[in-house]
């Protein structure tokens, strides 16, 4: 199983040299996923001696957005990339991690599309099977609920995925999350993704029924 070889990677790295290279070459018989191949190039690495890879260099992120709708987008980037939130998953360059599961923030109407399915998402989490951009995620690790966040800090990290990685809608307004939030007081679970499109429905899906 790809966690089961996850972690045997990160202990061979502990190991003494030729013990540690014999469980990363049986790790290795197998392809490596987006998770394993830093584990393993890092555990490499180390076991011989020499400075550890370098990270992935992001392109800067550009956008039209201005005043305080450009103050929300740098807030944003800054609750986006804090460890253990959204970049965890979806990464840098919200592309997501596919061979694990988690899917893209680019081009998708989950992110550019409806702001209250897009806040409730972010508040409650999701668990269970989603499509995005025509690929299907089993969603085995639910997403985390925020909910803990202010309000600000949810509108600024909505308005931001909103304006990177290739896409360009809207802000959304942190008077607009406590609307959305003050309907979900009663709401102690994540949502699924069927049941969330049943209430608001994906744009193009929209457009075909029509």
């Amino acid at each position: 199983h790809p966690r089961v070889r996850l972690g045997a990677i990160v202990a061979a790295s502990w190991l003494e040299k030729a013990k540690g290279m014999m469980v990363l070459e049986a790790a290795k018989m197998k392809t490596l996923d987006d998770w394993m191949v830093y584990a393993y190039e890092t555990a490499v690495a180390h076991l011989n001696e020499v400075a550890v890879i370098k990270p992935k260099v992001v392109k800067k992120v550009e956008t039209n957005l201005k005043g305080d709708d450009l103050a929300l987008f740098s807030k944003g980037k800054e609750v986006y990339s804090k460890e253990g939130y959204c970049v965890t998953c979806h990464q840098a360059d919200g592309n997501g991690l596919t061979a694990s599961g988690f899917p893209p923030l680019s081009g998708t109407e989950w992110v550019t599309g409806d702001q209250v399915r897009l806040v409730k998402v972010i508040l409650k989490g999701l668990m269970g099977p989603i499509e995005v951009n025509g690929k299907q995620y089993e969603g085995m690790v639910p997403m985390t609920p925020f909910e803990g966040l202010s309000d600000d800090d949810v509108a600024a990290v909505a308005t931001y995925i909103r304006n990177s990685f290739g896409n360009t809608a809207s802000p959304v307004q942190p008077s607009f999350v406590k609307e959305v939030r003050a309907t979900l007081s009663k709401k102690q679970s994540f949502y699924q993704s069927t049941k969330l499109l049943k209430m608001h429905p994906l744009e193009s899906k929209m457009t075909k029924k029509g």
